[in-house]
């Protein structure tokens, strides 16, 4: 009989649940207010950090390739490689090797005492993260970089200060091919310049030579000799330009920020509104769940006094 009684006490139904939630409600309001509080000294002693956002190339440089089967001189294409690959660049940049001279190059101490004391070698100020974008029919692999500091200003700072150390590395290590592109640029040129020379000397010496036998005479040689200056003379001046469009932009280009850094007007961090909600929210549960296990512990008391 007793046990019966028990398992009768023990079911709650939806009406005694509501019941004990009015009679607790003091309690759940205050539990709630608490968590807006607590919400609310966050927002206000969390510091205030605002976002730079830039999309970013990593440095391109030109390449000639043949055009078509064969590898003719004369048909050349020219295309702009990337000196790194996007997450080979996003790799770099977050070692503490690169965001320590960035930071020395701000002059930023709280950076570098930050990269520092960081377990991974660098500090949360940098998020990267490669992204794909649409360019005519190819597809771009760029960088979405968004550096955080304390004011408008510095934020903007140092995602153009990152922008700025990475074209640095991208330099160097682009400058061995741009060099070798200058070299062969001038030696084309110097092949130019022979070649134009000897073909006004050929076309010179057909005008005086006289003709004495049609099956080989001087002039057929001179002929034949100035046909294939001339046609040395195109293959050059095909390279010339080649090379120089490959070290022009767009083919050879130096990191860019597609747009220009772009920091908004509110902070990023904290997020007011999201901490408000979730102060309110987790009050407004733990409130319930206080009214509820209390509840529950002066019944089972109760119980063990009536036993």
């Amino acid at each position: 009989m007793n046990e019966m009684q028990f398992v009768e006490e023990d079911e709650i139904s939806l009406f005694d649940l509501l019941q004990r939630l009015r009679e607790g409600w003091k309690i759940v309001l205050g539990i709630t207010a608490l968590g807006v509080a607590v919400a609310l000294c966050a927002i206000f002693s969390i510091p205030s950090k605002y976002e730079a956002v830039a999309i970013v190339q990593v440095g391109l440089v030109g390449q000639i390739s043949p055009l078509g089967q064969g590898g003719q001189v004369g048909q050349l294409k020219v295309t702009g490689i990337p000196i790194e690959t996007p997450m080979q660049t996003v790799e770099r940049m977050k070692t503490s090797a690169f965001q320590s001279r960035v930071a020395e190059t701000l002059g930023d101490r709280q950076w570098a005492a930050d990269i520092t004391r960081s377990n991974s070698g660098s500090a949360h100020d940098l998020t990267l993260q490669v992204i794909k974008a649409t360019l005519g029919s190819e597809q771009v692999p760029l960088i979405d970089l968004r550096a955080s500091g304390p004011t408008r200003e510095a934020a903007q700072k140092k995602a153009e200060a990152v922008i700025s150390q990475l074209g640095k590395v991208h330099a160097d290590l682009a400058q061995p091919a741009i060099a070798r592109m200058r070299t062969d640029l001038a030696i084309s040129r110097e092949k130019l310049a022979s070649a134009e020379r000897d073909l006004e000397s050929l076309t010179k010496l057909m005008s005086s030579a006289s003709v004495k036998d049609d099956r080989f005479t001087q002039l057929a040689l001179v002929t034949s000799l100035r046909i294939e200056k001339e046609a040395d003379t195109f293959n050059q001046r095909q390279m010339i330009m080649a090379l120089e469009t490959a070290l022009a932009a767009p083919a050879t280009q130096p990191v860019r920020a597609i747009e220009s850094v772009f920091v908004a007007d509110k902070p990023a961090s904290p997020k007011k509104a999201l901490l408000l909600a979730l102060g309110l929210v987790g009050g407004l549960l733990v409130g319930v769940m206080w009214v509820f296990v209390a509840d529950a512990w002066k019944r089972a008391r109760e119980r063990r006094s009536a036993v």
